[in-house]
Order: C-alpha cells, then structure tokens, then sequence
C-alpha cells in the first residue's frame, strides 16, 4: 500500500499514468495491527481484493467522465436542434405567408392575407389557377400548330411565286433581326417548365409568321391597269413574236378602256430606257425591302428618272413598242432581282394586309 501512495503522489499530475499505475500496480497482502483494550488486532486486506477495488474505482471514474461527455454533447445537439427547429418553423411560416398570398392573388376576388381563409377555398383556388394553367397549354399548343401550318402555306406560296428557298430564308432572317415597331399592355402568359419547349417553338413560330406578313404586306395588292384583262401569265409560254418556248416573268395585261399604267406602291424612278430585247420603252421603280416593279412596252413616258412617286401615280400610257403583237402592258415584280409571280404574290399581299 505505501509503494501504491508513492506511485499515485508521483503520477497524480497525470490522468492517464494513475489510471496505469492504479490498474497495473502489483498489488501484495496488506496487514494492519493495532492494539485494543490490551488485546492485538489484526486487519488483513489480501492483493486481490485490493486489485478489485482499484480496478472497479477506475472504471467508476472512467464511467463518470463518459456519463459527464454524453450528457453534455446531448445537450449541444439538443440546443443546436432547437435552434435549427426555430429556424425552419420560421421558414415555413415566411413560404406558408407567401402561398396564402400568391393563392389570393389568383383568387378572382382581391383579398389580403389572412389564417383564417378556409382550406377548401385554397383548394378552390388552386384547382382553378391549374383548370386555366391547363387551358393555356393547350391554347399556346393549338396556336403553335396553326402558326406552323400558316408559315408553311405562305412558304409554299412565295416558292410557288418564283422564290427559292434560300430567298425565302434570307427574307425571314432579316426580317426577324428587325425590330419592327409595336406595344401594348403587358399581359404576360407564365408557363411550368415542362411547357418551356413548347413555349419556344410558339415563339420561333410566332416570329417567322410576322417576319412573313410583315414582308408580304410591302408587296403591292392591285393590279397597274383597272379594267383590263390578262393575255398572258407568269412562267413557261410559247412567245407570240418568235413562236419559241420561253420564259414570261410577269403578267400582260390589255387595258379596256383606261390606257395608263399606274403605279402600285410608293417608291422612286430607278430607270428610264428604250429596251432592245423585247420590252420596249421601260420604266422601273424601286420601293422598300428590295421590291422593283418594271412597266413595259409603254408608247409614252409620264414620270422622270429619279423622281418619287406615290400609289397610283400614271407611269406612261400603254403601247405595242418592243416584242408585241398589240397594245398592251408588261408589268414585272421582283424581290432583290428575283422574279415572282404577279398574281400569287399580290393576292398573297391583299390577304395579310
């Protein structure tokens, strides 16, 4: 026991060296005497028993310390659960505040905020902003399909007018890079994801569909001669003159009783001639957007080189000059020098305007 005493004093600066020397300390037979009442007294304590006592102290202790870190770690994660429960119920109150609010505000009848709104009037609410959700995507689908059947038909007919598809290209690219002037009152459409694919192809659709009318509607929509019938069409003909297979790239018309070409559209005079192959006395107008309009086989010339002119404006009178077998007018319309097709384009025209 005295070489015990001195181990501990020695190591009690160190937690871990008393609990070896406590644990591992070679224990031996300790025996106490003393004297009572004239008598000797003898207390006998044996190594073992003193092992188990030094052994079950540790374990006490170590038990204690163990207990004493639980407890506080418990109590730590305790305070750091209910600080994270405080937050969250704070969350969920600011996103429930929110949901009552975006669900009054689909409601039809305007209300603020309030618990006490009945949970089946938020159902209501809801089931009726999912009903017109719904509505929407079929809405905004519909039109997608009738937008691309629009923009096909009126690509078919500009190649049908004598344009390439590569024209036809060009023309909806440039148009669509052009901010074209309009507005109103923002109503906007809101769509789920899902829809977003579906809501980009409406747009594409929407904006070469404008880009189309808005290039259609520079075409002119009436005819240079009032009153006059058509002697030959645009395309493949036998040529009256030369008896050959050939190209006719515009309309003839005969007049009936009005004998001047008048002009379609509002541009400048871009050519005054004396054409040598066929059209006679010729005279060109350019307009917006790379529209020419060509005037042939006139017998007099009424407007100037350079000068501007208005819709309606008479060109020259109709005559037989040129490559003709009688009176009357070539009128010619074509796109950055591509010929089309006087009557598709023009009623194309007359139909978006």
């Amino acid at each position: 026991m005295i070489s015990l005493a001195s181990k501990l004093d020695y190591s009690s600066f160190s937690p871990i060296k008393l609990v070896k020397s406590l644990w591992g300390h070679e224990y031996t037979d300790f025996r106490l005497i003393f004297e009572q009442s004239d008598e000797l007294h003898y207390f006998h304590i044996k190594s073992n028993t003193q092992r188990l006592v030094a052994r079950c102290l540790v374990c006490a202790c170590l038990a204690i310390i163990f207990t004493i870190t639980a407890l506080s770690l418990h109590s730590s994660l305790s305070i750091w659960r209910y600080e994270k429960l405080v937050t969250s119920k704070i969350e969920a109150e600011k996103k429930r505040k929110e949901a009552f609010e975006a669900l009054a505000d689909l409601s039809d009848e305007p209300q603020t905020f309030s618990e006490e709104i009945p949970q089946s009037r938020l159902l209501a609410i809801a089931h009726k902003y999912k009903d017109d959700l719904n509505k929407m995507h079929h809405l905004v689908e519909f039109s997608t399909l009738e937008l691309a059947r629009a923009n096909r038909t009126l690509e078919l007919g500009l190649k049908a007018s004598g344009m390439s598809w590569n024209d036809i290209e060009r023309i909806e690219k440039n148009i669509s890079a052009k901010h074209l002037a309009s507005g109103g009152p923002v109503n906007e459409i809101t769509l789920d994801a899902p829809s977003t694919k579906m809501s980009e192809d409406y747009k594409k659709s929407l904006v070469k569909n404008e880009a189309l009318n808005s290039f259609l509607s520079s075409f002119p929509t009436t005819a240079p001669v009032s009153h006059a019938t058509t002697s030959s069409k645009f395309g493949p003909r036998i040529h009256p003159v030369t008896g050959k297979l050939s190209l006719h790239e515009g309309l003839d018309y005969v007049p009936t009783s009005d004998l001047y070409a008048r002009n379609v559209l509002a541009g400048t005079v871009e050519t005054i001639v004396f054409d040598n192959h066929g059209y006679g006395n010729l005279v060109t107008v350019s307009h917006s957007n790379g529209i020419r309009t060509l005037y042939g086989h006139l017998s007099l010339v009424s407007v100037k080189l350079g000068q501007k002119i208005i819709k309606g404006t008479p060109i020259g009178k109709i005559g037989n000059t040129g490559l003709s077998t009688g009176t009357h007018l070539h009128f010619e319309i074509s796109e950055n020098n591509t010929k089309t097709n006087p009557s598709i384009i023009m009623a194309m025209a007359k139909n978006v305007q």
